[in-house]
């Protein structure tokens, strides 16, 4: 039993399934990264995903065109961090309670709308419902191994890789980027430098929203083809803890999203595998995530401790 759960493990079959396990984390993790890179803590990445995943499978059904269900998905995010941005800065809510509040009822408010349109409680299988596919790359796909692992993948999975290039040059080096992380960085000073702080804050939590809803189209019309009661499963999260790993820094975010990954892909492979239960083995990526910000608390206690960084 070990030899095969080893095996599998050190198998082409598991590279491809932790890159693809990595798509959503990856994109829950650049939207939260985006959000506090203007001072915005966006927690609500795991509602967002949820709420995405099924606009994306209705709007697909209903047009019948998966693209279309993936602008939808879209929309749906944008909506609803505008909803965030509209209570917290222009009606003086608690911004952390509202996102909160929407994590909290996401599943209920998903499943009950999936109740209205299919009748069905647990998921969309009754639809027949256009989905993307994955996309094989000329020439990359017929060299060994480096051509199994990159070609092959969902497209939302290529729109991932190429958003977080695109994403690093726009933060890092354009003006507008500069901006928004000069609003995290100390918005008093940001606004006596001239820059409407609240814009991009704003800009900020779109790009957000737009960000996590694509992670959660991806689970719906490209990985599981369906959506499902709670099959965000603590996605968003994980990409909210990877960004408390970075600490502001866009190649640790994304090296620790994919860590996280690699775990729920060891979960996966235990779980076919293993005589362990099954509650046990699902719990491991999570477990990870407890472990990982344990450690890297510790570590950030005693480098401010003996000095290294300035304590926040």
């Amino acid at each position: 039993m070990l030899s095969s759960i080893f095996s599998t493990l050190f198998s082409m079959r598991f590279v491809i399934t932790a890159i693809r396990l990595a798509t959503p984390i990856i994109f829950a993790a650049i939207a939260t990264f985006i959000a506090a890179s203007s001072g915005i803590g966006n927690i609500a990445i795991e509602s967002i995903m949820t709420f995405a995943a099924l606009a994306g499978v209705l709007g697909s059904y209903l047009s019948g065109s998966a693209w279309v269900g993936v602008l939808v998905g879209m929309a749906i995010g944008v909506v609803t961090v505008m909803l965030i941005a509209f209570f917290s800065m222009k009606l003086g809510a608690n911004a952390f309670l509202i996102m909160i509040a929407l994590n909290t009822f996401a599943d209920s408010v998903a499943i009950f709308v999936m109740y209205l349109m299919t009748g069905e409680k647990g998921t969309t299988a009754s639809l027949t419902t256009p989905i993307l596919g994955s996309v094989d790359i000329p020439i990359i796909k017929d060299i060994p191994f480096i051509g199994e692992a990159i070609s092959g993948q969902y497209i939302l999975t290529y729109i991932c890789w190429l958003i977080v290039i695109l994403l690093y040059i726009f933060i890092y080096k354009t003006p507008t980027g500069m901006r928004m992380r000069a609003c995290g960085l100390n918005a008093d000073a940001a606004r006596t430098a001239g820059i409407n702080v609240e814009k991009m804050q704003v800009l900020s939590l779109v790009l957000s929203g737009i960000f996590a809803a694509l992670g959660g189209v991806y689970l719906s019309l490209n990985y599981l083809k369906i959506f499902s009661r709670g099959m965000v499963s603590g996605q968003g999260w994980m990409g909210v803890s990877s960004n408390g790993i970075a600490a502001g820094n866009y190649w640790v975010l994304i090296l620790s999203a994919f860590i996280f990954a690699i775990f729920r892909a060891v979960a996966i492979i235990f779980s076919s595998n293993s005589a362990l239960p099954t509650d046990l083995v699902n719990a491991i990526p999570y477990i990870a995530v407890f472990v990982i910000l344990t450690v890297v608390s510790i570590i950030n206690y005693y480098r401010v401790k003996q000095g290294k960084v300035e304590e926040h």
